[in-house]
């Protein structure tokens, strides 16, 4: 019989298979244009997309970022995805860990992953609510264990735990939780945002606290507010589609972060749907990008060959889109400032001091 994690996971799925999830305000990385380059000297098969995540070797700079886990249906999904990763060679993280952490028999629902992907890197994955407790560090050790990752991402899901019936209100000693985590889990650490977006002063502490990756994940794909809104229905639904478009925008929380940080590596996602986002991701300074719900939709439409789809044309427009700029790698698209901003994105990062 399923817990009742389990049962939200499914109810999950279901719902983020909606359009209606999805930010409706405007698209902010139309506001980003690449220099386009007429005089190549280079050619697309030329580009290196190769890069570095967690201390192991990735073909491409695109993370398929946490999906699911938890019930059988999850299992299905997370086995596509994997699959793809490996084929791929990008990096792959796992849904919330916690149903595991409260039924043991649900790790293969996210262990399915390793076995299908053994050598590129996986990320673990758990909520702050489960970082907010005595038993912080012996959770997070438990979830890396128990799918071999490669690093560990804390998701900072504020809104939809707010959102959520069973969710929790406060969280004492959450930083100071990060901190432990950082220092006594063996594996780099991931700090996300769910769909709302990292500014720069909260960036500043999240590297403060041991952070090896700032996860922008902005306002501009997936709310998870609305999912968490919609699934509850009633008065809960009705506040959670006027939270929307609340937050920062992935475009602007890369910009942000990038402006604030010193070490940690930026993860731009939240609205990344084609290579050419994730182009403009890149320029903007994120070191990798990342995706969910497109890898989803493209499993609910044609399944394994639905994801292989999304990711081949995902490379050849990232591998194009840097061609066209004149970029031989990743690192020096990233650092060229290869843009210009327009509209709101140009008077948010003039008004914040962020170019």
């Amino acid at each position: 019989m399923q817990n009742e994690t389990s049962k939200r996971k499914i109810e999950h799925i279901e719902l983020a298979l909606l359009e209606s999830v999805e930010r409706k305000e405007m698209n902010w990385f139309d506001e980003v244009i690449l220099l386009h380059h007429a005089l190549p000297d280079i050619s697309p098969d030329e580009i290196d997309l190769s890069s570095n995540f967690a201390g192991k070797p990735v073909k491409a700079p695109i993370i398929i970022e946490a999906i699911t886990g938890g019930s059988d249906l999850s299992k299905g999904i997370n086995e596509a995805l994997a699959i793809a990763a490996s084929e791929f060679g990008v990096a792959i993280g796992v849904g919330s860990q916690r149903a595991m952490l409260e039924d043991k028999s649900l790790i293969d629902t996210y262990k399915i992953v390793r076995e299908r992907a053994p050598d590129v890197p996986l990320i673990a994955n758990l909520g702050m609510s489960h970082i907010s407790t005595e038993k912080a560090v012996e959770n997070a050790k438990a979830v890396v264990e128990a799918i071999e990752a490669d690093a560990l991402a804390i998701h900072l899901n504020f809104l939809q735990e707010l959102l959520q019936p069973e969710g929790c209100r406060e969280f004492p000693e959450l930083f100071s939780n990060l901190v432990d985590i950082s220092r006594e889990v063996d594996v780099p650490l991931v700090v996300k945002e769910v769909g709302n977006g990292i500014s720069g002063e909260v960036a500043t502490l999240l590297e403060s606290a041991g952070a090896s990756y700032i996860d922008v994940a902005g306002a501009g794909g997936t709310n998870w507010a609305v999912i968490e809104g919609s699934r509850s229905g009633g008065l809960r639904r009705d506040t959670a589609y006027n939270f929307i478009n609340w937050g920062i925008p992935t475009v602007i929380g890369i910009i942000e972060v990038r402006k604030h940080i010193k070490r940690a590596k930026i993860i731009g996602s939240g609205g990344i749907r084609t290579g050419i986002d994730a182009a403009k991701a890149i320029a903007l300074g994120a070191h990798f990008v990342g995706a969910a719900r497109p890898f989803l939709v493209s499993f609910k439409r044609e399944g394994l060959d639905g994801i292989r789809s999304l990711l081949k044309r995902m490379i050849e427009e990232l591998r194009l889109s840097m061609a066209l700029t004149n970029s031989r790698s990743v690192e020096e698209l990233r650092l060229s400032r290869r843009f210009v901003l327009t509209g709101r994105t140009l008077e948010w990062a003039l008004q914040r001091n962020i170019l």
